[in-house]
This record gives C-alpha cells, sequence and structure tokens, in this order.
C-alpha cells in the first residue's frame, strides 16, 4: 500500500476530521469515510470543498485535490 498522503486525507486534515468534513459541504458523514478509504475524491465536490475551505480561512488547493506535488 502507498505510504504517501492521499488527496482525502489532505482534505480531511484541512477541515479537521470526517465529521468536519461532511458538515463543511452537506454531505453524509458515509460518503467522506469511503473517500478516505479510496484515498481520493470525487471531481464533483472539489469546487465545494475550495468554497467551504476559502469561506471557514482554511487552504486547499486543486494540487491537494489532485494528489500532486505543487
Amino acid at each position: 500500500m502507498d505510504d504517501a498522503i492521499s488527496p482525502a486525507d489532505v482534505v480531511i486534515k484541512t477541515f479537521g476530521g470526517i465529521t468536519a468534513t461532511a458538515r463543511a459541504i452537506d454531505i453524509p458523514i458515509s460518503t467522506v469515510q469511503g473517500w478516505k478509504e479510496r484515498r481520493k475524491v470525487p471531481q464533483e465536490h472539489w469546487i465545494k470543498l475550495q468554497d467551504a475551505a476559502k469561506a471557514q480561512g482554511k487552504k486547499l488547493k486543486l494540487t491537494d485535490l489532485l494528489g500532486v506535488a505543487a
């Protein structure tokens, strides 16, 4: 298994946990848990996540969601 930090891990850490991430964009906690298990975030959520992060004064870059180094 790849030990690198996944895009899902970055997003979850940015918001402060699985529950906080789900609440930030009003989706079920189980959805975010699935991201963690699959190690990626579906593209359909990227804009909402970036907007929510910005509204909370957090930084979430496109490269974070893509899983590539900036």
